[in-house]
């Protein structure tokens, strides 16, 4: 019997599910650092925040967050889930709302050291804008998507 997999949008009302989320990350918490210096409310401000869940579980995260005229993407897969297709299923919802919403420009930094999520990214058109000491600052423009 397969699980059902459905996507839910988080917003300060169900926020209890992205803290579920976080605490069940296991070792993916090693390179999704993003609420480690965040409080959770900080959702207000993204554009969107998704949360797929597998049953009733959170097991894949997904955002844009507007940080000026900058958008950024960030995603993360539980341990015990990786390697199934999950982190590709919310970049494609990420980047079609992106589309759907004309935003032209996506952002995303990456530890170097993550090579499975930089092939996911390139295989979704970014490409490297700037190396830093410990991640790789990624760029994608869908302005050629659409052109």
């Amino acid at each position: 019997m397969s699980k059902e997999l459905r996507v839910i949008s988080v917003t300060p009302s169900n926020i209890d599910i992205l803290e579920e989320f976080i605490q069940n990350l296991g070792r993916s918490s090693e390179s999704f650092r993003y609420f480690k210096n965040r409080e959770m409310n900080c959702i207000k401000s993204h554009l969107l925040t998704l949360i797929y869940l597998e049953d009733s579980s959170p097991i894949c995260y997904g955002h844009l967050d507007k940080d000026g005229e900058d958008v950024w993407l960030g995603i993360s897969v539980i341990e015990t889930k990786t390697g199934i297709g999950l982190g590709k299923k919310m970049m494609f919802s990420l980047t079609n709302y992106a589309l759907e919403c004309n935003i032209n420009n996506i952002k995303l930094s990456v530890d170097k050291n993550n090579l499975k999520a930089i092939s996911l990214y390139e295989k979704f058109g970014f490409k490297k804008s700037k190396d830093g000491d410990t991640k790789i600052f990624m760029n994608l423009n869908l302005g050629e998507k659409n052109g």
